[in-house]
């Protein structure tokens, strides 16, 4: 990683401000003011509120779907599906439904007497369950847990085939000092491991209850979301219940312990087996239980919207992809870093309405002229923010062969500039981008950091993944980034305009070549034993990290990170005496450990400096 922002030969930014956009934006005659305007309408009408935050589901991404095709025709931009049409529809699946009507959880009670517990108040099922319904005996396994480490099991001289279990979240003794260690979350807290325990024990359905260690009151019983665990699907039918309920139950049927006590409440049950170690699994007599979940499919309709200017000449069918996404989080909640916030429009200004005028901007210079040798197709992806979909649905059906397809270049927060430095990704991706990036660093006033590596989690991955040379251009995370305070007064909006003018002269750099660009693999040379490497439980916001950390874009439940206190957002920085230069560094640490591992992490939240250490889990499949 090279830093060129002091590297300048004769050009100045007196200099540039001095030029008309003739030099800088294919000989279109407009001042620098004029352009700056331009972007810095489209950046504000796509951050603003009315857009509302360009949530896939909202009216508002239509809006600025809208205003982006305008600008396509404008500047004579041609649509790039067969049917004449900007748009590339396909559809995103938003979450599980739960369909009510087939839901439900019944208990019977010893006396006949039958109970229909209320959906979204007394419990919610739980889509890592199964479609499906089940009914019989209630019986009580504890917290479900094997460990012959800890010489505890749940399931000692207990049948639970054809049986409805209850089960306490987590683990005992969840204190310092305490068994399965202690405050921190051992594997046997995994709800995966305990829902493949019950699913090999053949029990029927499970009904899930909140532990007492993490919810000691009625206000802080709280029921999971249906996809709280992951959208599997293929275990047991599952519901979380309130502790009430199964207060309830024991009121009418308590445990008896071996030395003679009876346990009425989760909470008496929970005492013992913290102060004994002991478990009081058992059928909870004359009590059964009927449970039914349903679910299907919340999907919407998304569009990349894709406009082409035609090459001219020998290399006129070769195609470069230039592009970045449009959507955003819209009112919080997947994605979002601030989650008492729902509800907020979460406005994206840097995330992506930066990058989406950036598109716009570099079409409309082109459009302009000279008359590229190659084939221009400008995409504004839709879905980025659920996981790539949309650019991964555009190189499983391309406007253009990917055969035909040379390059890829992707705008993704571009709005904070700082220090008059950008960072261009995937430089090591193909052989002559070295050249062209540090001529464009030559022939514009703003600086580069140079970063070989395409391993980034945006639109540009999809396009690497298919051996297709890419750069990726970024300004770097910010403490707003996914919260609703990401907004337009946030951004530099001059700033922008100088990666934008920076990206012309790579866009051209490739076009003007006489051969396709050598794609070069970035990949790590020992993925195979990334692969084998022990397990964290975090994914990275490769976008966002870089030289200064990993920035943390989810942890996984029941995960080692977890257990550490890392959170979304959070920016790994050290890992024992190693400082993190990007997440290369932390797969190479990985390899070299092994499960059991104790690594030392130090840490950013907000400006807040913190340290916690893991112990590494077995690899996951």
């Amino acid at each position: 990683m090279r830093n060129f922002s002091r590297r300048k030969l004769t050009v100045s930014i007196c200099l540039l401000l001095s030029l008309t956009a003739d030099a800088l934006s294919g000989g279109e005659e407009l001042s620098r003011e004029a352009i700056v305007s331009r972007v810095r309408s489209d950046i504000e009408y796509f951050a603003s509120d009315d857009q509302e935050g360009r949530g896939i589901e909202t009216k508002g991404i239509e809006r600025s779907a809208e205003r982006i095709i305008a600008e396509y025709q404008k500047f004579g931009l041609q649509p790039a599906m067969p049917n004449g049409s900007f748009r590339q529809p396909f559809d995103v699946v938003l979450g599980e439904l739960v369909v009510s009507q087939s839901t439900h959880v019944k208990l019977t009670a010893p006396d006949g007497t039958m109970t229909d517990l209320k959906l979204g108040d007394q419990f919610q099922p739980i889509r890592r369950g199964s479609n499906g319904e089940a009914s019989g005996d209630l019986v009580f396994i504890g917290y479900g847990i094997m460990s012959e480490e800890e010489q505890y099991d749940d399931y000692a001289n207990l049948n639970v085939e054809g049986k409805v279990v209850v089960v306490i979240r987590r683990e005992p003794q969840n204190y310092d000092g305490g068994a399965f260690q202690g405050a921190a979350t051992s594997s046997n807290a995994y709800i995966d491991r305990k829902l493949d325990l019950m699913t090999k024990a053949k029990a029927a359905a499970v009904l899930f209850v909140n532990d007492f260690s993490s919810s000691p009151t009625a206000e802080t019983d709280e029921l999971a979301t249906p996809s709280s665990f992951g959208n599997d699907g293929d275990s047991l039918p599952f519901a979380h219940v309130r502790q009430s309920v199964i207060d309830r139950v024991l009121s009418t049927a308590p445990l008896k312990t071996q030395d003679g006590k009876s346990l009425s409440s989760l909470k008496a049950v929970a005492g013992y087996i913290d102060a004994s170690l002991k478990p009081v699994s058992q059928a909870l007599t004359g009590w059964s239980a009927d449970v039914r979940t349903k679910f299907q499919a919340n999907t919407v309709t998304a569009s990349n919207l894709i406009g082409v200017i035609e090459g001219e000449g020998p290399h006129a069918d070769q195609a470069i992809v230039i592009g970045g996404h449009y959507d955003h989080l819209g009112f919080g909640g997947f994605g979002s870093r601030s989650p008492n916030r729902n509800g907020e429009i979460h406005n994206g200004a840097d995330d992506n309405a930066s990058g989406t005028a950036a598109v716009l901007e570099l079409a409309r210079r082109i459009a302009s002229g000279p008359k590229p040798k190659h084939r221009m197709v400008f995409v504004c992806f839709s879905g980025e923010e659920r996981g790539l979909i949309g650019s991964n649905f555009y190189v499983q059906h391309p406007a253009v062969p990917l055969d035909d397809t040379i390059a890829m270049i992707n705008f993704d927060m571009i709005g904070n500039l700082r220090n008059n430095v950008v960072e261009v990704n995937g430089v090591g991706t193909a052989e002559e981008f070295r050249d062209i990036v540090i001529k464009a660093d030559e022939a514009t006033p703003i600086g580069i950091t140079i970063v070989d590596s395409a391993f980034a989690g945006s639109d540009h991955l999809p396009f690497y993944q298919q051996q297709i040379p890419v750069l990726f251009c970024f300004t770097g995370m910010t403490s707003i980034y996914h919260t609703p305070d990401d907004d337009f007064e946030t951004l530099n909006i001059e700033g922008a305009v100088s990666v934008i003018d920076y990206s012309e002269q790579l866009l051209r750099g490739i076009d003007v070549l006489e051969k396709p660009p050598s794609f070069v693999s970035s990949q790590p040379r020992n993925r195979r034993a990334a692969n084998r490497a022990p397990f964290l439980g975090i994914q990275p916001d490769l976008a966002a990290s870089g030289v200064e950390g990993i920035v943390i874009r989810s942890v996984r439940e029941k995960s080692p990170a977890e257990a550490g206190g890392l959170q979304t957002g959070d920016v790994i920085t050290k890992v024992d005496e190693t400082t993190v230069e990007g997440y290369q560094t932390l797969i190479e640490i990985l390899i070299e450990s092994k499960p059991g591992d104790r690594l030392k992490l130090s840490f950013k939240r907000g400006s807040e400096v913190r340290k916690t250490e893991v112990t590494l889990a077995e690899p996951r499949r």
